[in-house]
């Protein structure tokens, strides 16, 4: 039986409800798209995680099969300061990828954004990546944008291969647009 007719179940958690052994699991998920260390991306985990992340998983047979983040944002759009899910660290597993699960875990984490808060959520990706999200229902910003550091380190523009996506149907973020955040 292949993963497609196997029962793959979405998971949603927050740090106060995640069990350490999920947490390893995700990290050893995460290295195989960002290759470090383990104790790298552990240590990584523990320092960027906030309070009020959700976590996104596909989970099949207790295996974490698919990952992603929502972290809650703010973002100054023509200058109002509006708020926002970014989305980030959207990974498969290798043994489990081209059978649809990153269009399955995007579906997943736009339904908890169209039901939580704001409604909208941005994402940044390589140029590459485009045609996924944009088949998953994501439009690129092809307006100005910058990113602000939230710790004040400055502001950055996106490099030559960096697209802003976003899931925004009401076209809530129209205008120019600022991200704020040190992590994405």
């Amino acid at each position: 039986m292949g993963v497609a007719d196997d029962i793959i179940t979405p998971c949603f958690r927050t740090p106060h409800d995640i069990a350490q052994a999920e947490i390893h699991a995700i990290c050893a998920l995460k290295n195989q798209s960002w290759p470090h260390s383990i104790e790298s991306q552990l240590a990584w985990w523990e320092k960027n995680t906030a309070g009020d992340d959700v976590f996104v998983t596909l989970v099949r047979e207790r295996e974490i099969i698919a990952f992603l983040r929502l972290r809650n944002r703010i973002v100054v759009v023509s200058g109002i300061r509006k708020e926002a899910l970014c989305v980030t660290e959207v990974c498969v597993d290798k043994a489990h990828r081209g059978r649809g699960l990153g269009s399955r875990l995007m579906g997943a984490a736009v339904d908890h954004i169209a039901n939580t808060g704001s409604g909208v959520a941005y994402l940044l990706c390589r140029d590459a990546q485009e045609p996924f999200y944009a088949a998953c229902g994501w439009r690129r910003v092809d307006r100005p944008l910058q990113i602000e550091s939230a710790s004040g380190r400055g502001r950055r523009v996106l490099a030559d291969d960096e697209r802003c996506m976003t899931f925004d149907p009401q076209n809530r973020l129209g205008g120019q647009i600022i991200l704020f955040g040190d992590v994405f």
